[in-house]
């Protein structure tokens, strides 16, 4: 990319459509203010803020680039694709004349974003916090959570959090859990008698090593630990405190659901029912080896049932089995529904729709059909 500048490694996430767009304004002139996470976007996308109004012949909608005329105190104009995860957003008009000037102005004062407040910072301040956080562990301060069950060491540029839970689900369905929320698959292995599945997940330009570990077998339910670790030394400085204070935010998503607990002593658990569990959980997908396999099974559940949903803060899309046809709806400020005359016609429409999403942690590469459909099947409520 030409944009050699502290934003180049966030926008490398975005689609490339967008990016194009953003090359294209920065090549006659226009800048870019800030790349920020949250409204409009997704929480797994962002938003870049131009300092000018695109140019007119790019200011519509074409190829995979959607244009909205907007006329709010955050921006005038948005760019996206269809699934809304990603933004190029133009400033806001200027403010209609009033008769009360003063509480005009007082009330568009602009508010500060997270970077723009993080690149104003000394250029040490950052740093001087990691400092203060290197090689210490940090224990959870909320009372409910067992002393033992969460560890967390920051450095400058780098963060791990171990976490111990108990549940009693199998290892295999945990793992689908986090392959759904993280957008990547595991990798499963046993190692010393122990099951272990590994992942690396690309989120917002910081790098995610997961690690699930199938700790032992207690007679009504399994003990585990999820470590994740991440580092952000190859961002600029000024973004350093942006990249530590989400690490735990995103940290906190992923787990949510989770029950921390005390880890389990060495010993601990029958070692039978491990090796069955281990066993059990290595076969749950062994079945599904090839993209029609997985195609019919997700054609079978949701004609059982089954849907996949999406949504954001102007609407969402339903996509399900309406008894004789698949179908998807739109609803919110731009509604639509279409019926897909065909298995194929559907199973088409439904890869193009989940194209992005199941391919944003292997940017600018696609992964294979396999992969892509084993992550949509992992999109499928039941």
């Amino acid at each position: 990319m030409t944009t050699a500048d502290p934003h180049s490694q966030q926008l490398a996430e975005f689609p490339a459509p967008l990016r194009e767009l953003v090359e294209a304004e920065l090549q006659v002139g226009n800048t870019i203010v800030a790349v920020e996470n949250g409204f409009p976007a997704a929480p797994c996308g962002a938003s870049v803020k131009l300092a000018k109004a695109v140019g007119p012949e790019r200011r519509r909608t074409t190829g995979e680039v959607v244009f909205y005329a907007r006329n709010n105190t955050s921006y005038a104009g948005e760019f996206t694709t269809e699934q809304r995860h990603f933004f190029v957003l133009e400033p806001p008009l200027p403010p209609a004349p009033e008769p009360d000037m003063d509480a005009i102005r007082k009330a568009l004062e602009p508010k500060p974003d997270a970077l723009s407040s993080l690149s104003q910072r000394e250029a040490g301040a950052g740093v001087e916090i990691g400092r203060a956080l290197v090689e210490q562990p940090v224990r959870a301060e909320d009372a409910s959570v067992p002393a033992r069950a969460l560890t967390v060491t920051e450095t400058a540029t780098s963060a791990k959090r171990l976490l111990h839970f108990n549940d009693h689900r199998p290892p295999h369905e945990i793992q689908f859990v986090l392959e759904r929320n993280l957008m990547t698959l595991f990798a499963a292995s046993m190692e010393y008698d122990r099951l272990i599945l590994r992942a690396v997940a690309n989120v917002v330009g910081a790098r995610y090593d997961v690690e699930l570990r199938f700790e032992a077998a207690m007679p009504h339910q399994n003990c585990y630990s999820l470590q994740v670790e991440t580092s952000w030394a190859d961002a600029a400085a000024t973004h350093h405190d942006y990249y530590r204070k989400t690490a735990g935010s995103w940290f906190g998503f992923w787990t949510r659901d989770l029950m921390p607990a005390e880890p389990p002593a060495a010993d601990a658990g029958a070692p039978e029912r491990y090796q069955a569990i281990c066993l059990a959980s290595l076969n749950a997908e062994a079945h599904l080896g090839t993209v029609t396999t997985i195609q019919q099974t997700i054609v079978a559940a949701m004609k059982a049932g089954g849907r996949f949903s999406t949504s954001h803060k102007e609407g969402g899309t339903n996509i399900s089995w309406n008894g004789e046809h698949f179908v998807r709806s739109d609803y919110g400020d731009y509604p639509d529904h279409r019926t897909f005359a065909t298995e194929a016609e559907f199973l088409q429409a439904l890869r193009l729709f989940y194209d992005w999403e199941t391919s944003a942690n292997a940017y600018p590469e696609k992964v294979s059909d396999l992969v892509a459909w084993k992550l949509i099947l992992r999109l499928l409520r039941t």
